[in-house]
């Protein structure tokens, strides 16, 4: 019994009452989480119902993984609202719980649910173009998903989702900077013969963003420029219609037709040596040493043999586009020589470079994880060209020597159907030059800013690819690299 006058027994009375409240709270908790609960099982038994036949009929797709292990794509389910009133319509995919709860209590009999199995790209900023789509059925409809809806199993990429990154963060800070239409940068592990690395940033209006079905790797094309001139002299050494100390005089006119050919900037030490025709980019040397070849018999000969005259597999089932030849300016043997004429993908200008600096004819570089390791095959040729081009890409860039960066630059101009010229500026690099370990391509379409006084590869994806190799090559297998020359 409680004493009222006492003031202890009010006290205890209100804590009595206090422990009641809680009491009541308590209990109404319990019963809206039962209630809810209760709502759930019978939303999640419908969505069941409405949804049995889709999920017998949709099969989860194999999984997608880089080079070491991380998921790149994999299959799992989600919730969608679809409106059944007239013809089914999906109003919204991947929805959250409450937002579907919401459509619950709005009561509507046309709006039913639908537990779906999706596609799930935990990567997909960094890897867009490349991996490919998937229909509404859950069928691969494109690139690498095609070809794992047929095989029906896991594949391991040759990807490293690691560097790729790293690339990716360099490369979109430069693109930002130089403002391109878009930006290519493709890192190749030589020895496996593996795509390491392969990022695409579009940097257009979204009306004209590239279709994710397709992959520039493969599927664009260009006249690449300059970076040709490497297969001129490849291919005038190779026939031994040069000698390395030979002259070119470059001062004189060079003319395809009735169009003259520039230098640009022009040469002021002539004649020219192949090493500088190479490391000036001279036009007019390129055309020279071109025409030492038999255009047909000879010069032809070396460009289908590297895989310029034919498309390249990239492996799981992927191909590049045709190269296409055309006489833009002129002659296809004069135009080709110092960079027009002949248009390919990237991949078939990788392979090119690859075969030529590797020594090894049979060099074709893929998506598939290859456990082969492959010994560069040296000649007098391809050590000829090695030196070359270490010697015309140097630089003032300390990772120039560090790491014995040789490469060629290319800048081709480009003129719409509208008149208006822009440029393509190409960056091909490979290092150490005396071992070859790893190849780079960096490209861009159409940059509207620069480094340097004027706008060519050597002002734009030139110091773009060291910005990056500053960023990965912690990440590389250098151990090869020594500073010995290789004796010819």
């Amino acid at each position: 019994m409680f004493n009222l006058i006492n003031e202890t027994d009010y006290k205890l009375l209100d804590k009595t009452k206090n422990y009641y409240n809680f009491f009541i709270f308590s209990i109404l908790l319990l019963f809206i989480a039962i209630f809810s609960r209760l709502i759930f099982l019978g939303f999640d038994k419908n969505i069941s119902s409405t949804s049995k036949a889709r999920d017998i009929s949709l099969n989860a797709l194999p999984t997608i993984y880089d080079l070491n292990k991380n998921i790149l794509a994999y299959s799992d389910f989600n919730y969608s609202i679809k409106n059944t009133k007239s013809k089914v319509k999906y109003l919204k995919r991947n929805v959250p719980l409450n937002e579907i709860l919401e459509q619950i209590y709005k009561g509507d009999p046309y709006i039913k649910f639908e537990k779906i199995l999706t596609r799930k790209y935990p990567y997909n900023s960094i890897i867009n173009n490349m991996i490919g789509n998937t229909s509404i059925e859950h069928h691969g409809i494109s690139l690498i998903e095609k070809y794992i809806d047929q095989e029906k199993k896991d594949i391991d990429l040759s990807l490293d989702i690691q560097i790729q990154k790293k690339i990716y963060d360099s490369l979109l800070k430069d693109t930002i900077n130089l403002n391109p239409d878009y930006t290519l940068n493709i890192l190749i592990d030589l020895s496996r013969e593996e795509i390491v690395s392969n990022v695409f940033l579009d940097n257009r209006n979204i009306s004209s963003k590239f279709d994710q079905t397709l992959m520039p790797l493969k599927d664009l094309k260009f006249d690449f420029g300059s970076v040709f001139k490497t297969f001129t002299v490849y291919s005038a050494l190779k026939n031994q219609k040069i000698d390395i100390n030979e002259y070119f005089d470059v001062d004189q006119p060079v003319y395809i037709g009735t169009k003259i050919i520039n230098d640009f900037p022009r040469n002021s030490e002539i004649p020219l040596q192949v090493s500088d025709i190479l490391k000036k980019s001279s036009n007019r040397g390129a055309v020279l040493i071109g025409r030492n070849l038999d255009c047909q018999n000879e010069f032809k000969v070396d460009l289908d043999q590297i895989g310029l005259l034919k498309s390249a597999k990239i492996g799981f089932g992927m191909s590049s586009v045709e190269p296409t030849v055309n006489n833009f300016r002129g002659s296809y043997c004069d135009n080709i020589p110092f960079g027009y004429g002949l248009s390919v993908s990237p991949i078939q200008l990788i392979n090119a470079y690859g075969k030529i600096i590797t020594g090894r004819e049979n060099f074709n570089t893929s998506f598939e994880k290859h456990k082969k390791i492959n010994k560069n095959k040296y000649n007098k040729v391809s050590n000829t060209i090695n030196k070359l081009l270490f010697y015309a890409n140097e630089t003032d860039n300390d990772l120039y020597k560090n790491f014995l960066v040789a490469g060629k630059t290319g800048t081709a101009d480009q003129i719409l159907s509208n008149g208006e010229k822009f440029q393509n500026v190409t960056y091909v690099s490979f290092f150490p030059y005396n071992n070859p370990k790893y190849l780079n391509l960096t490209f861009m379409q159409n940059p509207k800013e620069k480094y340097g006084k004027y706008m060519t590869a050597g002002n734009t994806v030139k110091p773009t690819f060291y910005n990056i190799l500053k960023e990965i090559y912690i990440y590389l297998d250098l151990s090869i690299i020594n500073s010995k020359s290789t004796d010819i």
